[in-house]
């Protein structure tokens, strides 16, 4: 008499054999069934609650406690706050779409004329300045967008003043500066959209500059302080958009002194250096990271978008 084998059910989730209620391979739970509205509502409720309130201890920490979440974060306890990675990633996203609701421009260059005064170009015996009789030409960093960006009158001052010019060092500097004037719109609006997608490529390059200033650790350490740095960066930048959207016109330089006091703070927790230390090394990266990184990859979205061969006419005249 032959008895019959039975097999076992298979895991709706991963095809194994199942050997009670719970995959031991995937923990799927197999007693599947239709959840009552109440219970439905109740999980919700509660996957609701956690995060609000796991949210709300992340940003309450950051506020009052620097370098707290990235202490718990190396020391393995940080279940009760966001990872540094999160945290970047939704101040990013956070930053980004105020940007497009608030209208506020990461970067401007505004070159303006006198109402009445006639726009009359002037090459410099230097070979690189040029003077506009009745220009203000200004840099505006995270404020409302200005249109136009450059006064439509500046752009002819400058091609006609080329065109009488007695030299070709003048003609060469007026026309360049007058390619500037013309693809400065673009420029600005390239730089704005690179900058923060930029952050991504980057963020090495901050981590690196961390380690001769802070000592060698792991990499992924260096790099869960350049992600929170950017972070709290991307919040101040954030309170600036806010303010400006209400007319505040603020500048952006007035975010620096915070921003590093608040670096030095953490970095004095996170890398038991004293806070003096910390403050001038905080300093010294600041400078680094601007020089060495920053300014070269604005240089090279300039020239890219404005013309490299103009730029070497301009030089070679």
């Amino acid at each position: 008499m032959s008895s019959e084998v039975i097999e076992p059910p298979a895991c709706p989730a991963c095809q194994l054999p199942l050997v009670g209620r719970f995959c031991h391979d995937c923990g799927q739970d197999t007693s599947i069934r239709p959840k009552p509205l109440r219970e439905v509502a109740s999980e919700a409720f509660t996957e609701i609650t956690n995060i609000d309130g796991k949210a709300a201890r992340t940003f309450a920490t950051l506020a009052v406690r620097p370098g707290r979440l990235l202490e718990a974060y190396r020391l393995g306890a940080s279940g009760r706050y966001a990872t540094p990675l999160k945290i970047f990633v939704m101040m990013t996203a956070v930053f980004l779409s105020v940007l497009n609701f608030t209208e506020v421009q990461i970067y401007q260059n505004i070159w303006k004329l006198t109402p009445g005064v006639p726009a009359v170009a002037t090459a410099d015996p230097d070979g690189v300045t040029v003077h506009i009789t009745g220009g203000v030409n200004r840099d505006l960093w995270m404020e409302r967008r200005v249109d136009p960006q450059v006064d439509p009158r500046i752009y002819p001052a400058l091609t006609e003043a080329a065109a009488k010019a007695t030299n070709e060092t003048d003609r060469q500097n007026l026309l360049y500066e007058a390619t500037i004037a013309e693809e400065q719109p673009l420029v600005t609006e390239r730089l704005s959209t690179w900058l923060p997608n930029a952050v991504w490529l980057m963020m090495p390059l901050y981590a690196l500059l961390l380690i001769p200033l802070f000592g060698r650790r792991l990499l992924t350490e260096h790099l869960a302080f350049a992600m929170w740095a950017h972070a709290m960066a991307f919040a101040l930048l954030l309170l600036l958009a806010l303010a400006n959207r209400l007319g505040a016109a603020l500048p952006a330089w007035p975010l620096i002194p915070p921003y590093l006091i608040y670096f030095s703070l953490a970095a004095s927790r996170y890398y038991g250096v004293p806070v003096r230390g910390a403050a001038w090394r905080s300093l010294v990266h600041a400078l680094l990271y601007v020089l060495l990184v920053l300014v070269p990859a604005a240089a090279i979205v300039t020239f890219a978008n404005s013309g490299f061969g103009d730029y070497v006419t301009f030089l070679s005249a």
